[in-house]
């Protein structure tokens, strides 16, 4: 499977929150024109686009205009909102930045300005990070941070489809200087996918996230299995040090996020090839694998009333059309959230694209309101002890959950 360049979209340094002026009405004709302000935290080159974007609204829609705003963190949006020193009609948030906002009763739902038929259109896993009691607080922009198996294609002919295949070839293939298999040895986020019990995930049905349970464990255990030194299909590594790896073809396969799509068709070092990550479970009743998918959202200010609102909503779903979101699959990589974009040419006669699309689609992600930095952050150091030898995999659940509940 031939890699594909692209650009890159990694962040770029800009400048912080400058407060603007509240939107004020201006005449056109005879007609007012309202002014919403816009905020969003991207990189240059995806600023560019969107404010692309923008004009083509403006000029499809002449009786609204729209200022668009940087910020750099979501700390400091959240903290100057609050503090009355900027506003805002729309913005584009981080599940973390939206979690805040309707906490804060700073946002409407999206049922005030859409039906449900164009909500269900959205892709289910990116809705669910955008969920809460029932009310959907954002339109999905697009999706990712899912991992994805990656292999050496002079090393591996067809990727594995099963976790006991994966550990079968990394065996076979581990020789010498020569790993099968690699992975971020201190990251949590590389545990999530082999929580194999049917139905169970970090979060349950009431929210509550729980941590120390039998699943946790076992996705624990097999993931040390993998870099126990009796029998290390997998070198203990940091991310840095796996990714030199796998470039210096001493690596047959190798776990990663999407974002190394990008990155490593920017290199030529080696020939490399990208599939779904293998099954999980028993072989008799593999499952896929579902790791952790995150998305960004639209959200509206709950002030966004009367023509600021329409110009709101109109100004959503004109940016949330399938084309437009397609447009930045194509310059970006980025995957879209709409099913409709999601089965479109562009994806499907891409096999990358169509890869990544499938693995997020069989994703999981985490409900609105619980924070995932927080979660992977009480995870990662027993996950360290049990890599380094200090923990067993139930003291570390024991101790991931009590992190969290400090």
């Amino acid at each position: 499977m031939p890699a594909t360049s692209r650009p890159s979209s990694r962040p770029v340094a800009e400048a912080s929150v400058t407060p603007p002026a509240r939107a004020t009405a201006v005449r056109v004709g005879s007609e007012t024109s309202p002014t919403i302000t816009v905020w969003a935290s991207l990189p240059e080159v995806q600023t560019d686009l969107l404010g692309q974007d923008i004009e083509l609204f403006q000029e499809q829609f002449p009786q609204y205009q729209v200022r668009l705003q940087h910020y750099d963190r979501p700390e400091d949006f959240i903290t100057s909102l609050v503090a009355g020193q900027i506003n805002f009609d729309i913005v584009l948030a981080s599940p973390v930045l939206l979690g805040s906002l309707r906490r804060a009763g700073q946002i409407s739902p999206m049922s005030d300005f859409f039906p449900a038929s164009f909500i269900d259109d959205f892709e289910a896993v990116t809705l669910l990070g955008a969920t809460k009691n029932g009310a959907v607080w954002g339109l999905p922009d697009r999706a990712g941070f899912h991992l994805l198996l990656f292999y050496n294609q002079d090393l591996v002919d067809s990727p594995p489809t099963s976790t006991d295949e994966l550990t079968e070839l990394a065996e076979q293939l581990t020789v010498g200087s020569q790993w099968g298999l690699g992975v971020n040895s201190y990251d949590p986020l590389w545990l999530l996918p082999w929580l194999v019990a049917p139905g169970d995930w970090l979060s349950e049905a009431g929210g509550r996230t729980t941590l120390n349970k039998s699943s946790m464990a076992a996705a624990i255990t097999l993931f040390h299995s993998w870099q126990d030194p009796e029998d290390a299909i997998a070198p203990v590594g940091t991310y840095e040090e796996i990714r030199a790896r796998f470039l210096d073809g001493k690596l047959a396969m190798m776990i990663d996020g999407e974002w190394t799509i990008d990155e490593l068709a920017n290199s030529d070092k080696i020939r490399w090839g990208v599939s779904l990550l293998p099954g999980v479970g028993q072989a008799s009743d593999d499952q896929p694998a579902a790791p952790l998918v995150l998305s960004k959202y639209w959200a509206i200010s709950r002030s966004a009333t009367g023509t600021h609102a329409q110009a709101s909503a109109t100004f959503l779903d004109f940016i949330s059309q399938p084309e437009r979101q397609l447009a930045w699959t194509d310059q970006f990589g980025l995957l879209p959230t709409r099913r409709e974009a999601l089965e479109d040419p562009l994806i499907a006669a891409d096999s990358i694209l169509r890869t990544s699309a499938t693995q997020m689609r069989a994703g999981r992600t985490i409900p609105l309101g619980i924070n995932a930095n927080l979660v992977l952050d009480a995870m990662r150091e027993p996950l360290r002890g049990v890599i380094d030898g200090e923990l067993t995999p139930a003291e570390a659940v024991d101790l991931m959950q009590a992190n969290l509940q400090q």
